[in-house]
């Protein structure tokens, strides 16, 4: 049954709610401050959170944003005296979802519970039916999915390699989603998001008077990550001295917040990623080595989307199916010259970038098909057209002349796909048999 979390200073209000609530059959636990509040949230993770807006030390709007940065989406009403409507009000526009005013009436509060549970299950089956899978068939990419299948039930810590773009962070979720971890939460942390000092304060969490401005304890992501999967992307951002830092806890597997002295378990996973040649950046003295070990126990390789062409039919099909639904679209026809333009592209922005380009045509224009006439149109310096044609023309033709007809040869002087180049013969009229 759904877990709703009650959130107020004042016990017989607790009570109250906490009956009625009940009897409806739901599971209540109850917190009578936001700090509280934050910790079981975390532990529990309710489907919906109900909370009074003023309260002794945390509030109920910074409770929210205490949620969302810890990426806890869960759907929060707001209890609130009038004089609290407009804080309540702008908290709602940022995505909390609704206020009710005091006293309550509970024939509302319950149609409101109703009415967020039913909406949270229905966009739960829309999430799961357009979640950003790994696609692909190529030999490159089924030997990731083996080493993703490998890896994921360890406790190992990954480390992921690839191009921006390449899809690091779909690797680390699949991981997560087949490890034993599945049932906690996935957190994923940008490292070069945050400066060096507040990343340190994000990562370990601070004590009430840690530092100026540090009015009471913050838990961080290490904590938040418990029991789950923590994502460290762009890894290499790291200072030498948080470097030290994050050894230690994964040497130790405990921690201390900033400004405490309490050691805390460190009971999660650790994935991290990066764009970078590492070993590189630890010849250079940018990276410490032992670090880099620790890290590097299962290395994965995420390949650029230019070393599996092959996968861009499936990757446009995928892209179009998943924007279509998500944005009421009609869904165009995918015809094979599009996916030929497709492959004269290198791609430097990996599959991000594929994604990007659909979205943009299907949005912009809303086809009945897709045509490389769209690719030339709107990208003309990443797809070309007019001058460009003549010089690509003349290119084709002075390599059948050099190999002597041999499209094999062509293939490999032109680094065009055979497909791609039988395509622009068709497309620019040059006989198969001839070649002038």
């Amino acid at each position: 049954m759904a877990r709703i979390l009650l959130v107020d200073d004042k016990p017989n209000i607790l009570k109250v709610m906490g009956a009625v609530l009940g009897r409806e059959g739901y599971t209540v636990e109850v917190a009578s401050d936001a700090s509280t509040a934050l910790l079981v949230a975390l532990e529990k993770k309710p489907d919906i959170i109900i909370t009074d807006v003023q309260m002794p030390g945390m509030n109920g709007v910074e409770l929210f944003h205490a949620l969302r940065t810890r990426g806890l989406e869960i759907p929060l009403i707001f209890i609130t005296a009038y004089a609290s409507i407009p804080e309540a009000v702008s908290v709602i526009r940022e995505g909390a979802v609704d206020y009710l005013t005091k006293p309550v009436d509970y024939r509302v509060l319950k149609a409101l519970v109703r009415r967020l549970l039913s909406a949270s299950a229905e966009r739960k089956r829309f999430e799961l039916s357009e979640e950003r899978y790994l696609i692909g068939s190529t030999p490159v990419m089924q030997a990731l999915y083996e080493r993703i299948d490998a890896v994921a039930p360890t406790g190992a810590t990954v480390l992921i390699r690839g191009e921006n773009g390449t899809g690091k962070e779909l690797v680390a979720r699949a991981i997560h989603r087949k490890s034993r971890f599945r049932e906690g939460p996935f957190i994923p942390v940008n490292c070069a998001a945050f400066n060096v000092n507040l990343l340190e304060s994000e990562l370990f969490g601070y004590e009430a008077g840690a530092f100026t401005g540090a009015h009471r304890r913050k838990i961080g992501f290490f904590e938040t990550a418990r029991g789950g999967t923590l994502f460290l992307d762009e890894i290499s951002e790291l200072s030498v001295d948080l470097q030290v830092k994050l050894l230690r806890v994964l040497q130790e597997r405990a921690f201390t917040r900033v400004g405490g002295t309490d050691l805390v378990k460190a009971e999660f996973r650790l994935i991290a990623a990066t764009n970078r040649d590492l070993e590189q950046e630890v010849r250079e003295g940018r990276f410490r080595q032992d670090l880099f070990y620790r890290l590097a126990v299962v290395p994965l390789w995420v390949p650029p989307l230019r070393d599996r062409l092959p996968d861009l039919g499936l990757l446009v099909a995928h892209f179009v199916d998943r924007i279509c639904q998500r944005e009421g679209l009609e869904k165009p026809e995918i015809t094979q010259p599009f996916i030929d333009g497709l492959e004269t592209h290198r791609w430097p922005g990996n599959v991000r970038e594929l994604e990007n380009l659909i979205e943009r045509i299907l949005v912009l224009y809303r086809p009945r098909s897709l045509e490389p006439q769209l690719l030339r149109k709107e990208f003309p310096q990443a797809f070309g057209r007019g001058e460009e044609t003549v010089d690509e023309r003349a290119a084709i033709l002075k390599a059948l002349q050099q190999c002597r007809g041999n499209k094999t040869e062509v293939s490999k002087l032109l680094k065009m796909p055979r497909r791609t180049l039988y395509y622009k013969l068709k497309r620019y009229g040059i006989s198969e048999t001839g070649y002038g």
